[in-house]
């Protein structure tokens, strides 16, 4: 009997600690190509680890009038961050000369990068569910 009632409690216990977690969206507009021409590559990150390396989702935004609008659905709440550039050449990466970037590029907050790439703690942002509206403007 009091095994029964110690499995009764745990299972109880897991049932308060389970938690579904809130989706949110994030809809984001990019600014600043200077054509229409290739594609917007977009990474959505969720932690500073991560930040610049390993996506938590991407996406691909198709250019017009100078303008990208990309959505990200069912996004769990968190802290997050978005990086973004202008793949004038349809290759899928950042070319560079002599180590600095020949396309435009950009990251939430408008985070800037002088020196270096915009650092984590300047791009990111939090998803609290519902639908978050954010703008980037590419330099």
């Amino acid at each position: 009997m009091k095994c029964l009632i110690t499995i009764i409690c745990i299972f109880w216990l897991s049932l308060g600690m389970a938690q579904t977690a809130t989706m949110g969206t994030i809809e984001l507009e990019i600014t600043g190509m200077e054509n229409d021409e290739g594609q917007m590559l977009v990474g959505l990150y969720n932690s500073e680890e991560g930040w610049l390396l390993k996506p938590f989702k991407g996406a691909f935004g198709k250019i017009a009038n100078g303008v990208t609008t990309v959505i990200f659905r069912d996004i769990p709440e968190g802290v997050y961050a978005i990086s973004v550039f202008h793949d004038k050449d349809n290759d899928g990466k950042l070319n560079r000369l002599f180590g600095l970037p020949t396309e435009r590029f950009g990251a939430s907050n408008n985070a800037p990068s002088r020196f270096g790439p915009p650092r984590w703690r300047d791009a990111k942002f939090q998803l609290l569910g519902g639908t978050l509206k954010h703008s980037i403007q590419i330099h």
